[in-house]
């Protein structure tokens, strides 16, 4: 009796384990904006407590987490006028962004390129996949818009990525930019 009650705690703490990065992000879309309301993302929402926006130092960047820690989103608007001491075009805009900007998640993590699809205003685009630190897997995308430069990156816990991976290229079409940038 004690080896049956033993194997069936085993299988169901494996259980939990193995489904802990796999949890499905569900819910209507709900509309996020960064601080500077230059670009909205819509990401599903089960209500008011699905997603956590994380205060970022910079209006240009939108960070939200889904109650669950499987899944952050860090999407970043950079008005071409304001990369260009740093950023001519995608090319340098991608390689500032992975050694400056986000340098901490990208720190020894090389892409592997991915096909992913973009919103029709977005006229250059390049993305990777990449396995971050503690077991998490990541995708990057790089975009071009006339005005702007955006990064979209996706960190989820490991598994998290496939379980969500509908959802989350929806909310990578759901980008739009929304104001004149300076």
């Amino acid at each position: 009796m004690k080896k049956i009650l033993s194997l069936m705690m085993i299988a169901c703490m494996c259980f939990a384990l193995a489904s802990c990065g796999g949890s499905a992000l569900s819910g209507e879309p709900a509309t996020f904006y960064n601080s500077d309301k230059s670009f909205s993302v819509e990401l599903p929402s089960s209500g008011e407590d699905s997603w956590t926006i994380n205060e970022a130092p910079d209006d240009d960047i939108l960070n939200v987490t889904d109650a669950g820690n499987t899944v952050n989103i860090q999407i970043q608007c950079l008005s071409k006028s304001k990369a260009r001491p740093v950023a001519t075009d995608l090319d340098s805009y991608q390689s500032h962004v992975m050694e400056v900007t986000f340098a901490d998640i990208f720190s020894g993590a090389s892409l592997s390129d991915a096909d992913v699809d973009v919103p029709d205003f977005i006229v250059n685009s390049t993305a990777g996949r990449f396995t971050a630190k503690k077991d998490a897997e990541g995708l990057a995308i790089f975009m071009e818009s006339e005005k702007c430069y955006y990064t979209y990156l996706i960190l989820t816990a490991e598994g998290g990525f496939a379980a969500n991976e509908k959802a989350l290229m929806q909310s990578v079409m759901s980008l739009t930019e929304l104001t004149e940038i300076p």
